[in-house]
């Protein structure tokens, strides 16, 4: 659940799309000087949810900057340790949100035709538990949010041996379309993928 309070000087066709939990994103436009995401009522763009600090993000013109938050930010699947500037396309992961950056005026970024476009990936007992097993560090309080869980942390959640969870991964980045050939940053592809979706939560 996420409340936007507009403000009065917007940068033109700059917006963030907000989804969680398989939703479809929802665009939002992004105030000119400066717009703060967290938990809190007062700020610009409130994430009910409670892996998201009071306070947690700035994005001041374009700015990215994690305020501290207990859980920390990943863009594009990297530790958000340094304000950067936002690119068109970038993705944000707040506790279990996901932030698309638009820059471009496009009507639908990647993550709302994929929402719109397809009727949902059905995801088996075991496959589910994976994808749960993947993100865990994304949506566990306490845990920083810059990284998927690791193939041995998932055979440990997961009581199996490493073998067998790097076998599900393969299953699961198969059904998820994600390439062989992403090398190591395969999981992470998986993981935005899980998190896009929200199909560690069905």
């Amino acid at each position: 659940m996420e409340r936007f309070s507009a403000r009065q000087h917007v940068i033109v066709d700059a917006r963030v799309w907000v989804s969680a939990g398989g939703a479809a994103p929802r665009s939002v436009p992004l105030a000119g000087e400066r717009t703060v995401v967290g938990r809190s009522p007062d700020a610009d763009l409130t994430l009910d949810d409670e892996a998201v600090s009071w306070n947690h993000l700035e994005i001041e013109q374009l700015m990215a900057a994690d305020l501290d938050s207990r859980n920390g930010t990943a863009l594009n699947g990297e530790p958000l340790d340094r304000p950067r500037r936002l690119r068109d396309g970038d993705t944000l992961i707040v506790g279990g949100h996901r932030l698309e950056i638009s820059t471009a005026g496009s009507p639908t970024p990647v993550a709302a035709t994929v929402a719109a476009g397809e009727p949902g990936v059905a995801l088996n007992e075991e496959e589910r538990a994976t994808a749960a097993a993947l993100v865990a560090p994304y949506r566990s309080e306490g845990a920083f949010a810059g990284r998927p869980a690791t193939r041995a942390e998932i055979a440990e959640e997961l009581h199996v041996s490493e073998r067998t969870a790097q076998r599900r991964l393969d299953a699961l980045a198969a059904k998820l379309e994600v390439a062989g050939d992403a090398g190591r940053d395969r999981p992470r592809q998986i993981a935005a993928r899980v998190i896009e979706l929200g199909l560690d939560r069905r």
